[in-house]
């Protein structure tokens, strides 16, 4: 089932193809990103993806919370998506990957954007939130992978190590399985057969994953912006306990948090309609 399918069945038959642009990242890389507009746009979302998927995972929500007044820019990470290019799975580190956060900001001329983060993609807005906050008006983070239940075999681990030491181009494959996204067949057959699913990643990208988590284990106190966590209680990819106490220390004022009880990682899929209304309703308090 491709994206378009997907959509169509999802949002019906008056659904529209979102536009696509480009902008100058890091090391001037140009990088493409679709954009999904409100006709009276009162939010702007940047959308982070997470470490498999891109931008088209959350087409559908995108569509719901333009309904609401969200403009969203969906931003495939270089090596993934409409920027997979030569080397699908990879980035330099997280400094390349911050500064292309950066520049997509200026070029898009955002002076208060949300930043929205799912799984892998939740390091990313949150590091990059501290990277730049001035003008963070809040952060989405829906299934964050800041806690993983996962991780690598002992072989791989050193099989990665041995790269990083020759520049960290050496691809592993990632020990996340479709079932481990969704239950729901239409979808699973979807993630299944998506081209542009990213199975194997770099480890030199994986090391700009631990370099994130360090920068937000660090800078985690001054963070200003509110917060909505986005959990899924039957999550087999990220530690919801974990997650949790990471964000604790937050004050209560500016963390609030949802757990979808029967839900798989990928509630953007099986929660749509729901996670749409609670991000715009987060957005409509803070706003007040």
């Amino acid at each position: 089932m491709s994206t378009s399918e997907l959509l169509s069945f999802d949002l019906g038959p008056g659904w529209q193809a979102a536009p696509q642009a480009e902008f100058v990242g890091a090391g001037g890389r140009r990088l493409r990103y679709t954009v999904v507009s409100a006709r009276r746009p009162r939010h702007e979302l940047v959308y982070l993806h997470g470490i498999e998927s891109h931008g088209g995972w959350f087409l559908a929500a995108a569509h719901g919370l333009a309904a609401h007044g969200c403009t969203t820019y969906l931003l495939d990470r270089r090596g993934s998506g409409l920027n997979r290019g030569t080397q699908p799975g990879d980035a330099a580190s997280s400094a390349v990957l911050l500064e292309d956060v950066r520049r997509f900001r200026a070029h898009a001329e955002l002076r208060s954007p949300v930043l929205v983060g799912l799984s892998w993609g939740g390091k990313l807005a949150l590091a990059a939130a501290l990277d730049q906050p001035r003008g963070v008006r809040a952060i989405v983070l829906v299934t964050p992978g800041l806690v993983s239940r996962l991780d690598l075999g002992w072989p791989e681990k050193l099989g990665l190590l041995a790269s990083l030491a020759v520049g960290g181009r050496a691809r592993v494959k990632l020990p996340i399985e479709p079932e481990m996204f969704t239950r729901t067949p239409r979808y699973l057959d979807f993630i299944r057969s998506d081209p542009d699913r990213i199975e194997r990643v770099t480890a030199r990208l994986l090391l700009a994953g631990r370099s994130l988590d360090r920068r937000i284990s660090d800078g985690l106190p001054a963070l200003a912006a509110p917060v909505l966590l986005l959990l899924a209680g039957q999550d087999r990819i990220v530690d919801n306990e974990r997650t949790t106490a990471l964000l604790a220390p937050l004050p209560a004022t500016q963390l609030r948090v949802r757990t979808y009880e029967h839900g798989s990682h990928s509630i953007q899929f099986d929660h749509t309609a729901a996670l749409v209304r609670d991000v715009s309703t987060f957005l409509e308090d803070i706003a007040c």
